[in-house]
């Protein structure tokens, strides 16, 4: 089996981020016996059987910066390759913000440097309780050096296309094909943290909390065509936050809907099932005929008339036309670069809504009376309920 031609549009539009050249300088010293001299170092000192040989608030920007650029790819791309999977039309957004933290990142760098002697040498001098562990840290300390050669940002975006060979092509179609569900995994991921700060019991909800439904919307909106299913579900979502406010907190109904929403999405488990039933809902599973309630009159009335004006009630409910000014979708065709050459149609089908007519039930004619009594009446029968579906 080879890569498939829906795997190969998903890698035309789609460039693979990799940010495993972003190097940081730890700081660290492997803890030998000898500098303990039967005492623990305190934790400031010392963890982990390592030693710091600097202050480590100095290299928290740096820290700080990295943190940032992998937040950049993450709010729109999904993890794929050991990278990340970036849609081409946010590409130039994602590479802008990359340079700008590199920019940031050597400007420390020029300034850590110079100092990093100084450093040292207060560090040192910290007012350790033992020398021995002064002298530790003085004769471990890192040549500024390799502190130079170990500070490093870079990053790099290309195209990955499927090789000619059979197996090699399959199995990269095999990772493509994981992309969808590896973006639900990681939109359950941030949906898990909201819910753990405690989102469910606190009555209302911020538009922070907000914010970041809007982010995980927005990275969903960008990777629709990764599948069918990850467009239904954003569509899902953006319908249910144009319906809040954009400002102040969320409370009351609003409120539960939210929570509602948030928790629907908190496993790739709760997704799929969201997903199914969005499905049955807009009719792409199976079509299900809603219920149709029949009131009928609480006083006795004439044998036929109280069915034939129910039959007709049920008949206008299910047979009522639809509108002729429904928008009818239009295929929207990506945009052909140099390095693509396959065009992608990304029309949206809603199949039409069928609803299944409840059967017909015709009065029976009033049989001919032998015997007037007017004390008996004869009762309607009644009509059959129309199926329905709830989730």
């Amino acid at each position: 089996m080879t890569i498939q031609t829906n795997e190969i549009k998903i890698l035309d539009q789609i460039l693979l981020v990799d940010l495993s050249a972003i190097h940081l300088w730890t700081a660290r010293k492997k803890l030998k016996a000898e500098m303990l001299e039967g005492k623990i170092p305190p934790a400031d000192l010392a963890s982990l059987g390592s030693m710091r040989v600097i202050d480590p608030e100095k290299l928290k920007p740096f820290e700080k910066i990295k943190r940032q650029a992998i937040k950049a790819v993450e709010e729109c791309g999904v993890k794929f390759l050991g990278g990340y999977a970036v849609s081409q039309d946010k590409i130039q957004e994602v590479v802008d913000h990359l340079e700008a933290l590199k920019t940031q990142f050597y400007d420390l760098k020029s300034n850590f440097l110079p100092n990093y002697n100084r450093w040292v040498s207060d560090w040192v001098n910290q007012g350790w309780e033992k020398v021995e562990w002064r002298e530790a840290i003085r004769s471990s300390a890192t040549p500024k050096a390799e502190v130079d050669a170990g500070l490093q940002f870079g990053y790099a975006a290309c195209r990955v296309a499927p090789d000619g060979d059979k197996h090699l092509s399959s199995t990269l179609g095999g990772q493509v094909r994981g992309l969808a569900d590896q973006l639900f995994a990681e939109t359950a991921d941030t949906a898990e943290r909201l819910l753990e700060t405690g989102l469910a019991t606190r009555g209302h909800v911020t538009q922070n909390t907000l914010n970041t439904v809007r982010k995980m919307n927005a990275k969903l909106k960008g990777l629709m065509f990764l599948s069918s299913e990850v467009k239904g579900l954003s569509d899902h979502i953006e319908a249910t936050l144009a319906a809040l406010p954009t400002s102040g907190v969320v409370n009351g109904v609003q409120y539960g809907a939210v929570v509602t929403l948030i928790s629907s999405l908190s496993t790739e488990e709760s997704i799929k099932r969201l997903i199914k039933h969005l499905n049955i809902a807009n009719g792409s599973d199976e079509v299900v005929a809603p219920a149709v309630e029949v009131q009928w009159p609480t006083e006795p009335a004439a044998p036929q008339e109280p069915v034939v004006e129910a039959v007709e009630a049920v008949e206008q409910a299910v047979e009522a036309p639809a509108s002729p000014d429904a928008p009818v979708s239009e295929p929207v065709m990506a945009e052909i670069v140099p390095h693509a050459s396959v065009a992608v149609d990304e029309t949206v089908h809603t199949p039409a809504e069928a609803i299944e007519s409840p059967v017909a039930v015709s009065p029976e004619p009033a049989p001919e009376p032998k015997v007037a009594k007017p004390a008996e009446e004869t009762e309607p029968e009644p009509l059959p309920q129309a199926a329905g579906f709830w989730f």
